[in-house]
């Protein structure tokens, strides 16, 4: 397969710089009344490509009535657009393949009052299937064919200029898209796949694609250049009362099994759904756990990460409502998710030290389950135009149990043994946290004038009751054992927070570009922690808190905040600078060992941020923050609870700040009508004075964690990564390609020596995508890439390694409404001086299914995940002088048959 891949990349690269179409024809012309036989000034033109009506262009006419059109491919067809007010519209189609000398001349283009039409000429019209206005692109849903049954996201692959991935991540004119809303509101939550997966394509009347504002700008007035790509759902009129959803299940061999079902009721501003999902292959959820292939991982609560067998279930209720001409809504939530995940790992590590490499084999058995429940609700009241109240709170309580039992074995670099740790251990967790928040937003009389007050609590705690019991074997340097140690403890944990937060904003318009925002933030937060630790030994009943291992501590923060900023906005530019000062007061008693810490920062936070907007569809922004970093307070004091035998965490009250300066810088650009989209970001950020852990490792393996600052030295991060995308009409491809290098430098102190970290990747991307409705739908993601990793401390040791990963996907649809569905996700990663082996793995997953009935209602098919049977569970770890190579058990091969079912109820609409 490798062999295969410089030849894509070349393929890639020739088809970015062919040109099959001759840009160098044109169209002129001059547009007149028909009465009077005079130039129509300021007439619109828009130039449309024929067979789709996407608009490539539009002009005024100038005072002598011409217009003009340079640079058009010399083999299309076109369709000119006139309007002018109370004229009536005129279409006129032109093809190039029949234009003399690749110019084409309209001489007197007539337009007819519309006085006149209706005896004197009937002008036909044509309905664009994509319309710009502005920054907002909009696609007329019913122009664009899908197949029955279809979902959002099918119908969002048709749209020109929007790419989805095999897992649901959306890419709109070359930026990733943050949010959909379906009708400018939240469903559910803010995740793509959860609305795309799960609301039908023939429900979508519009699809809106836009820049949307912040919410600051949104209701101060004050453009901010804060923006974030949306895709806005306007569901028709006729598709909003009634219910629809889908029910799916499946059985298969090794015992898996997967079932998921949602039902939506639409009635006009009231909206209700639910859904429910169990099984065990891997899936949670129905929005972005839906991405999770086998083996994948993926972040956030209730989400499969790849490790271990799970069993899974899920479910949650949706409810939204506007009423008073939409002055009041109500929005709210409820999930839930079972999980129960067992398995075993295998870690291979290697920690380079001033005295040498500590090498670390170790093996572990896991269970894991847990249940997470979370509600929330938003209640929102409009008093008038200017004034906006709103309620939003959640809760959640999450309960987990675990257990685990495991073996570690650490070596010399000469492989001499150094100590052999048997662990095993369990407990149990409870954790609540519920937030009230409240906001009041007020546009006073003058306009930008406005105040705004937000106050948001949080109480929160949690509890834990376990077990721990770890025996170690220390050997000498002739591998005889020289002693041993047993530690058995049992753990309990009982802590309480409470964070209060006001935040108050004033804005003021100083001229009709220049705008004044101050604002002032009280913060305060108050714990309690209790974590204890009891030494067992070989006697159960003991009860003998050990000190050494637990932790009390009531702690308060307190910090006052205030800030000033100055936005200067015209029609293409915005520019804003300001700095927040922030007094911080932290006050913490640790009981058991007697600390006492009383410390205060003062914070500084400035920041410059410019935007530029070239046009609707080309951006600039160049951004600068920087930020005073107090230390935390589990740093100044951390937790003796985290101790163990082989592990000392140990306090640095004196900690200072440190701070960061962030720069950024960021392009993106649109040809809309030819499809093409590039664009760029880089960004350096530098932390002087770092905060870093040192760590002290002794000749037997243990190991002594301390916060410090390194003063006089200062971590570096850059990135840069740029992409070009472009639609190759000759293939009917869109292809993207992208380069990006991603690194830094840091330091930190080992063993009293300072480690200097060099850490670089380079990676070369290439995407594709091809798709025709009713046959066929392609989609290939793939990179390359070169890690670098040197350090000081060993600067033999070779860490470097490439890497390259494939991802394609391919559906295809054929005779007697069959449907061919496979994908695949290739890894192969360069062995090193750490890791002896190149790594290799094949995930490829493929089903056949056959579509029933009229409107494919029900889809019945047999799928194969990991037909190759290669996922091996696998991970590689590189960070600053510490190497490891993560193995551990997952789903792999199993065959299963399924089916699914689309059922709607569309009530009609009283007129």
């Amino acid at each position: 397969m490798m062999k295969n891949v410089p030849g894509l990349i070349l393929l890639l690269i020739i088809l970015f710089h062919y040109k099959g179409n001759a840009q160098n024809a044109s169209i002129r012309g001059t547009v007149t009344d028909s009465s009077l036989n005079a130039p129509l000034t300021n007439a619109v033109v828009v130039l449309l490509q024929a067979r789709d009506s996407f608009i490539i262009a539009s002009t005024r006419v100038n005072k002598e009535g011409g217009f003009s059109f340079p640079q058009l491919a010399d083999t299309a067809s076109y369709v000119l657009y006139f309007s002018y007010p109370k004229y009536a519209s005129y279409s006129y189609r032109v093809n190039m393949k029949e234009a003399a000398d690749k110019a084409v001349t309209l001489n007197n283009i007539y337009l007819i009052p519309k006085s006149r039409l209706l005896r004197e000429v009937i002008v036909k019209s044509q309905v664009a299937a994509i319309k710009i206005n502005g920054d907002t692109t909009e696609y007329n849903a019913g122009s664009f064919k899908v197949q029955p049954n279809a979902s959002v996201e099918e119908l969002l692959r048709q749209l020109p200029g929007l790419q989805v991935d095999q897992f649901g991540n959306i890419t709109a004119q070359g930026q990733k898209v943050r949010k959909v809303l379906v009708d400018g509101e939240e469903f559910f939550s803010d995740d793509p796949t959860l609305v795309t997966r799960n609301l039908r394509a023939d429900m979508i009347d519009k699809v809106q694609v836009y820049d949307k504002k912040s919410d600051a700008a949104a209701f101060t007035g004050i453009e901010d250049g804060v923006k974030d790509k949306t895709i806005n759902l306007k569901i028709k009129e006729d598709k909003n009362h009634g219910v629809f959803g889908k029910v799916e299940a499946g059985a298969g061999t090794d015992e898996r099994y997967s079932a998921q079902g949602m039902m939506n009721f639409f009635k006009g501003r009231r909206r209700i759904s639910a859904y429910a999902t169990t099984g065990n292959i891997g899936r949670s959820g129905l929005g972005a756990a839906d991405k999770g292939k086998v083996g994948s991982d993926e972040d956030g609560d209730g989400n499969y990460s790849g490790k271990g067998l799970p069993k899974i279930s899920s479910g949650g209720i949706h409810y939204d409502k506007k009423w008073n001409n939409d002055k009041t809504s109500f929005n709210g939530n409820y999930k839930f998710n079972l999980q129960n995940v067992v398995g075993s790992e295998i870690t291979t590590s290697q920690n380079n030290l001033p005295s040498g490499i500590i090498l670390s084999n170790s093996n572990n058995n896991f269970e894991n389950s847990s249940t997470d429940n979370k509600l929330n609700a938003k209640y929102i009241y409009k008093y008038d135009s200017t004034a906006t109240f709103t309620v939003y709170t959640d809760g959640t309580r999450y309960h987990s149990k675990s257990s685990d039992k495991g073996f570690t074995q650490n070596q010399r670099g000469d492989s001499s043994l150094i100590y052999n740790n048997e662990k095993s251990g369990n407990s149990t967790y409870d954790y609540g946290s519920y937030n009230v928040n409240l906001s009041w937003e007020k546009q006073l009389k003058k306009k930008g004038r406005t105040l705004a007050v937000y106050l948001n609590n949080n109480f929160s705690n949690d509890a834990t009751d376990g077990e721990n019991i770890s025996k170690s074997t220390f050997y000498d340097e002739l591998n005889h054992p020289d002693s041993s140690a047993l530690l058995h403890l049992r753990k309990k944990m009982n802590d309480d927070w409470h964070i209060l937060n006001l935040n108050t904003i004033y804005t003021e318009a100083l001229s009709k570009k220049l705008s004044m925002i101050v604002n002032y933030d009280l913060y305060y937060e108050s714990s309690h922690d209790d974590k204890r630790s009891y030494s067992q030994g070989d006697n159960q009943d003991i009860k003998t808190i050990d000190t050494a291992f637990s932790s009390k501590m009531n702690s308060t923060t307190w910090g006052n905040q205030g800030g000033i900023s100055f936005n200067y906005a015209t029609k293409k530019m915005v520019l804003k600078a300001g700095n927040k000062v922030k007094l911080v007061q932290m006050n913490s008693e640790s009981i058991y060992n007697g600390l006492k810490m009383d410390r205060q920062f003062v914070n500084l936070n400035p920041n410059v941020n410019f935007n530029y907007k070239f046009s609707n569809f080309e951006a600039l922004s160049v951004n600068y923050n920087g930020n005073s970093n107090n230390p935390g307070r589990w740093q100044l004091l951390p937790f003796s609870f985290n101790n163990s035998q082989l592990s000392t965490f140990l306090p640095n009250t004196e900690l200072n700040n440190s701070f960061t300066n962030d720069f950024n810088v960021k392009y993106n650009a649109a040809k809309v009508a030819s499809q093409v989209y590039y664009g760029g970001e880089a960004g350096y950020t530098i932390v002087t004075d770092p905060i870093t852990q040192s760590i002290q490792v002794d000749a037997a393996g243990a190991y002594t964690y301390q916060y410090v600052n390194m003063a006089g030295y200062a971590n570096h991060n850059y990135n840069v990564n740029t992409y070009y995308s472009k639609k190759i009409s000759q293939l009917d491809l869109q292809a993207s390609v992208g380069l990006g290098v991603n690194g830094g430098k840091s330091f930190s102190p080992i063993n009293g020596t300072v480690n200097k970290l060099n850490y670089n990747t380079y990676t070369f991307s290439v995407e594709a995508f091809k798709s025709k409705v009713q046959q066929y739908s392609f989609y290939m993601v793939g990179s390359a890439g070169y890690t670098v990793n040197a350090s000081s401390l060993q600067p033999t040791s070779k860490n470097n390694y490439f890497f390259y990963t494939l991802n394609p996907s391919l559906d295809i649809y054929f005779w007697k409404k069959f449907q061919v569905h496979t994908d695949a996700n290739y890894l192969w990663q360069q062995k090193t001086q750490t890791f002896n082996d190149n790594f290799r793995r094949t995930i490829w997953n493929a089903w056949i299914g056959r579509n029933f009935f009229s409107k494919d209602q029900l889809l019945v098919k047999i799928s194969c995940n990991d037909i190759l049977n290669e996922n091996n569970g696998y991970a590689r770890t590189a960070t600053n002088t510490f190497f490891s190579e993560n193995r551990f058990s997952t789903i792999r091969r199993y065959f299963m048959i399924g089916a699914s079912w689309n059922f709607t109820k569309f009530n009609s609409i009283k007129q």
